[in-house]
């Protein structure tokens, strides 16, 4: 029932990847998970991730005996041996023997063969560190966070870098059907103005300035065309897909969602790089506790078990244990250097902890300031669109009832379309600020939802 359901999950995981690989339209959120699921830089980060998962799995080892087994086999120049015939000589002479080597024989004994070999089952488990062991679990388990936060942190950087393309793609293909639309109306003012020409109505030189017009209509569309391609290329490049041809989400229009203090609250309560800070200040306790555990002796239990022997007559025993104390009384001051120069790390992570939170307030007033001068911006362009319409409107027909120029019908044509680039540009700046300043303050999903 488990692989059934495992099974289930990578096929609707496989389907869910492989109904992109092909040219459709997709949301921001879309592609947000595509990326975190296909982009290179994302999978290497949670790799490192799993790394440190299995190390602080290894740190928990040191708790543990060790357990193995070893052997020798060892070839001496000559056997060792003991020559005891003078003692055996003096103990004949005690005895009253005259002859005491045939009575007593040779006193002269083989202690060790040259050649000998053993095998033995060794096990070790430290007792007491002096809080060593402790420390070193403490410092793993801290890692391991700091790693994952490191991958959230470079999964915010990509979603910044998303928002910044998928934006820059949308605003590319909104300039671009301006630039058609503007070409669209100058080809038909040509087709007019040269009719009116033909029927004697306008002297030439008004076509002209069409003909002009229309070409540089012409060459700012296949400009666009181009910056549509470039940014579809950066977008799929990201997100990992072979082709894209639109979105379903659309701009978010300007507003100021909540006031400055709030979002800097934010940015100071949940921002991944005071995290980081955070985890560095507690990993440099740990040092300390780390060095001051020196002070202690280290206490630990072993024990063999003799597998086998080859020529050892000496030794009978088939097991031992045994308890082992090292203590380190003095070892030139070391110890009150490094404990000193871990209070120092300490120290320096409190400045490094100061000194970002007032880079993030400052970054957050930015990103603040640039969406409300977007706002004010899209406001302001958005009156001045209704007045360009209607200027556009009075020059076509002054044009076409005699009484005005084409140049005229040209610039109102271009400067309407000019104030629809501005709107769009001020469009993609609010929601590219106001993207980083969602995510940096830890509600990426909050913003993706929106869109």
């Amino acid at each position: 029932m488990k692989l059934n359901r495992i099974g289930v999950f990578f096929s609707v995981v496989l389907g869910f990847i492989t109904t992109f690989t092909n040219a459709q339209d997709i949301t921001l959120r879309q592609a947000y998970d595509l990326m975190l699921s296909k982009n290179g830089d994302a999978k290497a980060s949670s790799f490192e991730v799993k790394a440190m998962e299995e190390e602080h799995k290894a740190t928990k080892g040191l708790r543990l005996p060790t357990i193995g087994v070893s052997g020798t086999y060892m070839h001496l120049d000559k056997d060792i041996s003991a020559d005891l015939n003078e003692q055996r000589n003096m103990v004949g002479g005690l005895l009253g023997i005259t002859d005491p080597a045939s009575v007593l024989g040779s006193w002269d004994f083989t202690l060790q063969e040259k050649n000998m070999g053993f095998a033995t089952a060794d096990i070790s488990m430290p007792i007491y560190a002096g809080g060593k062991i402790n420390a070193a679990n403490k410092a793993s388990e801290i890692k391991l966070a700091l790693s994952e936060t490191k991958h959230k942190i470079k999964e915010d950087a990509l979603t910044i870098q998303l928002i910044n393309y998928f934006f820059k793609l949308k605003l590319a293909q909104e300039a671009m059907q301006l630039r058609q639309e503007v070409y669209e109306v100058i080809l038909l003012h040509n087709n007019q103005a040269t009719k009116f020409f033909e029927n004697g109505i306008i002297p030439e030189v008004e076509t002209l300035n069409a003909k002009v017009a229309l070409s540089n209509a012409n060459r700012e569309l296949l400009g666009a065309k181009k910056d549509v391609d470039l940014a579809t290329t950066a977008v799929q490049n990201l997100i990992g897909v072979n082709s894209i041809s639109g979105f379903s989400s659309e701009f978010k229009e300007p507003t100021i969602v909540k006031p400055l203090q709030e979002f800097t609250t934010d940015m100071l309560t949940d921002n991944e790089q005071l995290k980081i800070i955070e985890k560095n200040h507690e990993l440099a306790k740990v040092g300390v506790q780390v060095e001051r555990s020196d002070y202690f002796p280290k206490v630990g239990v072993s024990g063999k078990y003799i597998l086998w022997k080859d020529n050892l007559p000496l030794v009978d025993t088939k097991w031992f244990v045994g308890v082992g104390v090292e203590w380190e009384l003095f070892n030139g001051f070391q110890r009150e250097h490094k404990i000193k120069a871990s209070k120092y790390k300490i120290s320096q992570v409190e400045e490094i902890d100061r000194q970002a939170r007032l880079n993030l307030t400052t970054y957050t007033e930015k990103l603040y300031n640039t969406m409300q001068k977007e706002l004010e911006q899209y406001e302001s362009l958005h009156t001045d669109e209704a007045l360009a319409n209607r200027l556009k409107f009075m020059r076509t027909r002054a044009f076409e009832e005699g009484t005005g120029t084409s140049l005229e019908v040209m610039d109102a044509t271009l400067k309407l379309s000019e104030i629809k680039l501005h709107k769009i540009k001020a469009l993609y700046e609010y929601n590219v600020a106001y993207g980083e300043l969602m995510v940096l303050t830890g509600k990426t999903a909050s913003f993706l939802n929106q869109n």
